[in-house]
């Protein structure tokens, strides 16, 4: 079974340097509700570009705005791999601070 955390707890992933948040909304949805500090931005619809910039020693934490997205990419990084673990839940679950564009 996949890993997941809870959006509640994702302002502690950041602070891991082997750690890395990816949020893979559109642009349009971070111009809409922001995103979480500290997150890199690789949307879904452009994902398969993203891939081979991403450094295999790191764990990532992917959130999108429900959680559905997010454990798509999530599988699609392990099928690649990659350590890898849904935020359940999204930026609609997650109640910390965001930054805007």
């Amino acid at each position: 079974m996949a890993d997941a955390i809870h959006a509640s707890e994702v302002q502690h992933v950041t602070q891991d340097p082997d750690n890395v948040l990816i949020d893979v909304r559109e642009r349009d949805e971070l111009e809409e509700t922001g995103f979480v500090p500290g997150a890199q931005h690789y949307p879904m619809s452009n994902f398969d570009s993203a891939l081979p910039t991403l450094d295999k020693d790191k764990k990532y934490y992917v959130m999108c705005r429900s959680g559905q997205r997010s454990a798509q990419v999530q599988n699609y990084l392990m099928d690649n791999g990659y350590e890898a673990v849904n935020v359940e839940g999204g930026i609609m679950a997650y109640d910390g601070p965001v930054n805007h564009l």
